[in-house]
């Protein structure tokens, strides 16, 4: 994809969820997408294809949690996998101190690689094989938890619970089905100690693909 038109799509995909790009945000992405597709060739890290798929479906996507996270806050992200939602979040808002956390090593190689490629501080990258189990509890406490395929709400939430200050939210992206799975759980979520924080709908822009945004807050 030509640079004009790698750049008009995502400035006007991110405004459409609210979002406004710089200059220098384009050029992280420019260098994110190319890094990608490098890596890409060698191990498994998207399936996406085109560069409008990652646009849309990666960058775009992860940027629609913007709107709820707070000033200065600290954010883990749980299985970042090729970096989403965490590095996109971390491109626009520089203020937040984000964690990775990944459980295959290659994929770390390749976050850590991405990190200093982009340039980008107050992240950090980690492995949860050095920390036992993905649900230690040496991390933390964070603002929030974040994840986008992490899994089925139960298990996000009960492996991101510890994770969590109290007051703080674990932050979900779910699919459609994600009115239905939160329906059915919310009732053991509570018992948890965990309480609705919101529960955005949205589609993403160009695509139609409905985005589901769960909040859950820490009592």
């Amino acid at each position: 994809m030509i640079q004009a038109e790698f750049s008009r799509l995502l400035i006007e995909g991110a405004e459409k969820i609210g979002v406004l790009l710089t200059n220098e945000h384009i050029i992280a992405f420019r260098k994110y997408i190319d890094e990608l597709k490098v890596w890409a060739k060698r191990m498994n890290l998207i399936r996406r294809v085109s560069d409008r798929e990652i646009i849309l479906k990666d960058f775009v996507d992860s940027l629609t949690v913007l709107k709820h996270l707070s000033q200065s806050a600290s954010i883990i992200d749980l299985g970042s996998g090729a970096g989403f939602p965490g590095i996109p979040v971390k491109i626009v808002r520089p203020d937040l101190r984000v964690v990775l956390l990944e459980a295959t090593r290659k994929k770390v190689y390749f976050l850590k690689n991405l990190v200093r490629y982009l340039g980008l501080e107050g992240i950090e990258v980690l492995w949860s094989g050095t920390k036992g189990e993905m649900g230690t509890n040496s991390l933390g406490p964070f603002d929030f938890v974040l994840s986008r395929a992490f899994g089925p709400l139960r298990k996000f939430s009960t492996t991101g619970f510890r994770f969590l200050k109290q007051g703080g939210i674990l932050l979900a992206m779910k699919g459609k089905k994600g009115e239905t799975e939160l329906g059915k759980d919310l009732p053991s979520l509570e018992e948890m100690g965990l309480e609705l924080a919101f529960f955005n709908k949205l589609r993403l822009p160009f695509l139609g693909h409905e985005r589901i945004l769960i909040g859950l807050r820490k009592r």
